[in-house]
């Protein structure tokens, strides 16, 4: 035996790192949780950080209800990105600046899914939380990070 050899296998990659999945969620965050169906670039990062924790989904409701957003930071997410640019390429979504709006493909898109199924927790999370978040809580939270 004078040669051992090694083959790789696929990994798996976890249902919320997936693109689809992220992209249907943040489609939903600008279709239920956004006002004119639009959102900035870290907004939509604070929303995807948030759905991946109860804790978070409770925390973020009662900023809703203060007015004012109680986290001091949230963790920034690559898959976010990644997806925002795929859903854009497919005409989901439209980006001007550091804003991402929904267009109607994206409209269609969420209609066609069955999202009070798919994304049982998500949906009601975010049509309960409504547009209650708003850019200027999150710029408020951003001013002091500087």
């Amino acid at each position: 035996m004078n040669k051992l050899t090694f083959h790789r296998k696929p990994m798996p990659l976890m249902a919320e790192h997936r693109p689809i999945y992220k992209i249907t969620q943040l489609l939903l965050v600008l279709n239920l949780s956004s006002r004119g169906k639009q959102s900035s670039l870290i907004r939509l990062h604070l929303f995807s950080w948030v759905l991946k924790d109860d804790r978070r989904k409770k925390m973020l409701l009662e900023s809703a209800n203060q007015n004012q957003i109680l986290f001091g930071v949230w963790g920034v997410d690559p898959a976010v990105n990644i997806s925002l640019q795929y859903a854009e390429a497919e005409g989901l979504i439209s980006k001007s600046g550091l804003s991402y709006k929904l267009t109607k493909n994206g409209a269609k898109y969420i209609a066609k899914i069955d999202s009070e199924i798919a994304f049982k927790d998500d949906y009601f999370f975010l049509e309960t939380l409504g547009s209650k978040i708003t850019e200027g809580m999150v710029e408020n939270i951003i001013g002091e990070w500087e």
